[in-house]
């Protein structure tokens, strides 16, 4: 992404140079506001194609449209299994929902509005995104508490 605000400093440098020399040199206010919308247009396509490749081709701009629509749309469909130190699987949850992580435990409401708040000294916490169709046979596959 730095590399893209780059791009946009300099472009505005140098569109700015350029409408300046406009100004000084007498130039209708016709080509002026044409070389200012340009300018603008310019400007914005460069933000916008900056963050169109940002958000597709590398892998922290897929993990951050992957939160996006986790957010707009109410979750997303996982599976979330929790084993004690043992292995032993202690509980299951299947359903559209977000997680929040922090260092001491993993948040999420279930479809239901019921709150789990699963603190990381249980054991391991396995949260996997699933196929909403797969949500049934996910649940059915293993054991459930």
């Amino acid at each position: 992404m730095t590399i893209w605000a780059i791009v946009v400093c300099v472009a505005t440098v140098v569109f700015g140079y350029y409408l300046y020399m406009q100004f000084t040199n007498g130039v209708s206010q016709r080509a002026t506001r044409f070389s200012i919308g340009l300018t603008i247009f310019l400007i914005c396509a460069a933000i916008i194609g900056g963050i169109y490749w940002w958000s597709l081709n590398t892998e922290s701009g897929k993990r951050a449209y992957k939160d996006q629509q986790s957010n707009m749309s109410g979750g997303i469909s996982r599976l979330v299994r929790v084993y004690d130190m043992e292995g032993d699987l202690i509980e299951e949850y299947a359903g559209t929902f977000d997680v929040e992580t922090d260092e001491h435990y993993v948040l999420f409401d279930d479809e239901k509005g019921k709150r789990h708040m699963i603190y990381y000294t249980t054991g391991t916490i396995i949260i996997d995104e699933v196929e909403e169709e797969e949500l049934p046979v996910a649940i059915s596959e293993g054991d459930q508490h």
